[in-house]
């Protein structure tokens, strides 16, 4: 199937679609989803919205002109084996902080590519800025007066990390930060730095060294204590629990290593299966306990688990409504079912 900028699509493995913006590379294109966000999708996983009646007529033009997927310089590495991003925002009148420009930039101190989106609040849903930067620079992705800005600076950051060659694997990062708007006018806050000659304030995104300190703490922490919380956690399965805000709403895990201590000896299909009748006791335990929700947190794998689920509130529970749980508490790996008002 032929994609191109502009077009408006459904995902065939989610509910939902939006605008292709931009193309990554021959398989892959960026799609501004229905929330507002940016984000890489296969090809193969898209289908075009035929139901819209601008579809074929009506163009939407990115911003920007899509970038070739290809590297026109060779990248620099460094051989460093820390991974660092940094989001830096540097005055462009430092004497006059009230009557300044804030220029941002977004600073890879890694061997790795970096896909983006940066995202601010508006006056009601998010703005963003997204793109791909290259190892070990820094690149200006915005710039904002002072003055101008609202008393809660609200961000956030998403980033994926790649490489042209082998390369280990990075989950990709998504950050959220509050900013008191006052920061900004006092001069104490921008601190000297390696990555300019001014002064900056400087906002961690990922630090390796920060990540492996949180390792050597837990190591260094008491083992037994560790190992005996995680055996009382499996004495009771599937791993279910009340939000302690808001009561009203139940959370069940269907991974199937929070069901079950050892699957080997299992199939995908065994598996799918104990996974679909822990749903079904799950959701029939929820309505005669009186619930109002339950999420169902499945995941995104290969897809299968969620499209059954699904299939089965469609036509087996069809009176009760679903829908995407929350991005910011579980991604795109959870179903809310709405089992009363």
């Amino acid at each position: 199937m032929k994609i191109k900028v502009g077009d408006k699509v459904k995902f065939l493995n989610d509910t939902g679609g939006g605008i292709v913006t931009g193309l990554i590379d021959s398989q892959t294109v960026k799609v501004l989803n229905d929330t507002g966000f940016e984000i890489p999708v296969l090809i193969e996983e898209l289908m075009p919205d035929y139901s819209s009646s601008g579809y074929q007529t009506e163009t939407v033009k990115p911003e920007t002109e899509p970038k070739e997927s290809t590297f026109e310089e060779e990248p620099v590495y460094t051989g460093s084996e820390e991974t660092n991003v940094f989001l830096a925002f540097v005055p462009d009148n430092p004497a006059r902080l009230d009557n300044s420009v804030l220029n941002l930039y977004l600073i890879n101190d890694s061997d790795y590519f970096l896909y983006y989106n940066f995202a601010v609040k508006g006056t009601k849903k998010y703005k963003s800025a997204a793109g791909k930067l290259e190892p070990n620079i820094k690149e200006k992705i915005k710039s904002f007066e002072i003055n101008l800005l609202p008393d809660n600076f609200e961000i956030i950051m998403q980033t994926i990390f790649f490489d042209k060659k082998e390369f280990d694997i990075i989950k990709p990062v998504h950050k959220e930060i509050n900013i008191k708007s006052v920061k900004f006018y006092k001069k104490g806050s921008y601190k000297e730095n390696d990555f300019f000659d001014d002064f900056a304030v400087i906002i961690p995104i990922f630090e390796s060294n920060l990540m492996n300190r949180v390792i050597e703490n837990v190591k260094n922490t008491d083992l037994n204590k560790v190992i005996k919380q995680k055996e009382n956690e499996k004495l009771n399965k599937p791993k279910t629990f009340k939000k302690k805000e808001p009561k009203h709403i139940k959370e069940v895990d269907l991974h199937i290593h929070e069901l079950i201590d050892d699957d080997s000896g299992m199939s995908d299909i065994d598996k799918l299966q104990y996974q679909l009748e822990v749903f079904h006791k799950e959701m029939k335990s929820a309505i005669k306990e009186g619930y109002k929700r339950i999420v169902f947190i499945h995941g995104v794998g290969s897809g299968s688990l969620k499209l059954k689920i699904r299939n089965e509130l469609q036509y087996k529970y069809k009176q009760y409504q679903f829908q995407d749980a929350s991005f910011r508490e579980y991604g795109y790996g959870a179903t809310m079912v709405l089992l009363r008002k």
